[in-house]
């Protein structure tokens, strides 16, 4: 089990900021009342996590800073110890109560030590114990009181935001120095070889896409484009350097870069070779229905690729095409494509929420559940999520 000082301490900022400690009986490690005024006020530049915090402990009412951490060690790990930024700490706070151990400031000052766990409510502790086990999500042992529609608001809110971010990373690749159309087939190029790399090898995809496109020469017929890719990305046998640090070791067949390279040149090439208004004529999912019948390589890309490919790459592209044109009907059309969109999820995140309560029918062949489980649950950032928030007030 890992230690929950290898998590971040967000979420005890979170608590400590909302007043999610009892005010009943609050005392330090040294038995000395504690009584909260005001938490103080996050500080996003360097020293003490919150400042300006007006707090009497004992008989003084102090005003100055506080700083948070897992364990009472922390204090001494980070080195404020030495460090005059947190020479006005007023107030140290420690989730565990393990190991309490006194902490000094750089003045040689013994700052106070609080141990939140105690003051914490029952759901709260009992929330954390399944916090602190990787191999589960946080929230699982809380699920069966968390009704159906609170979790279908949070899956629909995490599938808007990664539609925005996946509209977002589309715009990274988009070059508005050049004509809409060029910038706009130049950017649908990169984020489709993009895609074709993952997991090991977006990286080296977009770099070979983005020489490719500054030489456009040899870029038909397709056979001479994917020579030219393959001599450029240097994965033939016979080659014995590795320019583009490809990764082959663990990867299946299909994945493998010389096919995921031919697959790319096929791509390449029918992009270039159409206009902005067949894009627009030919609608959303016939354009990429066409596209992906004319890859003639295999192993070919598969449903499960395909299905990726059409939810983070193809539906952003059109979604900014829709933007960049004014045409408020294509971007409505990417929007609602998106949220009826269904594909395959890998094991390694659904088996997470197979775990747990949660219906499977709202996370199951939906983009939503990748950005939930990367950007909510694994990194713990639960007190963002409407379901932790659920859970900690009923």
């Amino acid at each position: 089990m890992k230690k929950p000082a290898q998590y971040h301490e967000k979420l005890l900022h979170w608590l400590w900021k909302n007043r999610y400690l009892s005010s009943r009986n609050l005392h330090t490690t040294n038995h000395e009342e504690v009584n909260i005024h005001h938490p103080g006020y996050s500080n996003q530049a360097d020293g003490p996590d919150f400042t300006n915090a007006r707090i009497t402990i004992g008989p003084l009412k102090w005003h100055g800073d506080v700083e948070i951490h897992w364990k009472a060690k922390d204090w001494m790990n980070h080195g404020h110890h030495t460090d005059q930024n947190f020479n006005r700490v007023i107030l140290h706070i420690v989730y565990d109560d393990s190991d309490i151990v006194n902490v000094r400031r750089s003045d040689q000052t013994e700052v106070p030590t609080l141990c939140m766990k105690p003051f914490l409510s029952n759901s709260l502790q009992y929330f954390f114990r399944h916090y602190q086990q990787p191999n589960f999500l946080p929230c699982a042992g809380n699920l069966s009181t968390v009704p159906s529609q609170l979790l279908t608001e949070q899956f629909g809110h995490a599938q808007t935001k990664y539609f925005e971010q996946k509209v977002d990373d589309f715009l990274n690749f988009y070059d508005p120095s050049l004509p809409l159309s060029k910038s706009w087939k130049r950017a649908l190029i990169i984020a489709l070889f993009d895609g074709l790399g993952i997991s090991h090898n977006r990286e080296p995809m977009r770099k070979l896409a983005r020489k490719l496109l500054n030489d456009p020469q040899n870029m038909s017929p397709v056979n001479k484009l994917i020579k030219k890719a393959l001599s450029l990305a240097g994965v033939q046998p016979e080659c014995s350097k590795n320019p583009y640090k490809w990764k082959r070791k663990g990867s299946r067949p299909a994945n493998h870069p010389v096919n995921r390279i031919r697959q790319g040149c096929y791509i390449m090439e029918f992009i270039l070779s159409k206009s902005i208004k067949w894009w627009i004529r030919s609608g959303i999912k016939e354009s990429f229905k066409t596209m992906i019948r004319q890859i003639e390589v295999t192993p070919g890309i598969g449903n499960q690729r395909s299905g990726v490919l059409f939810g983070t790459k193809w539906l952003p592209a059109y979604y900014l095409l829709g933007d960049l044109t004014g045409m408020q009907g294509l971007k409505a059309d990417a929007t609602q494509s998106w949220k009826k969109h269904r594909t395959k999820i890998p094991v390694s995140i659904t088996k997470h929420f197979h775990k747990t309560d949660i219906p499977a029918e709202i996370f199951e062949k939906k983009l939503a559940t990748v950005y939930q489980y990367r950007t909510y649950c694994a990194p713990r950032q639960c007190q963002q999520c409407k379901i932790f928030k659920h859970i900690i007030s009923s």
